[in-house]
């Protein structure tokens, strides 16, 4: 009798994770593991019947998916530098009203 073994494709990419499940793959279950300079991740696993997932990883990363997702992430970090200005901006008036900081 021949082994039933499922092919799996293993990413700590959340990003990712949509874009296999989209594709055809099969999210199974995910797991603590260690990423790069031995930090801990979480690994997401899939089930990869076709062998395609690698295929798929190299697909996103060319795909408009990862640009508008990039893009929006830019987008939010404009509105988080602006924030943070304001924000300084904001303390810095309320100390030239208070006593505390002026001498």
């Amino acid at each position: 009798m021949a082994e039933n073994s499922i092919k799996e494709y293993k990413t700590d990419s959340l990003a990712l994770c949509p874009y296999l499940e989209m594709h055809g793959l099969k999210y199974l279950r995910c797991e603590p593991s260690i990423g790069k300079n031995d930090k801990p991740v979480v690994c997401f696993i899939f089930e990869d019947a076709r062998g395609v997932g690698k295929d798929l990883e190299l697909d996103f990363v060319r795909s408009s998916e990862k640009r508008y997702r990039d893009l929006l992430f830019f987008f939010r970090n404009e509105i988080e530098k602006l924030k943070r200005k304001v924000d300084k901006l904001n303390l810095e008036e309320s100390r030239k009203n208070d006593d505390r900081y002026n001498t």
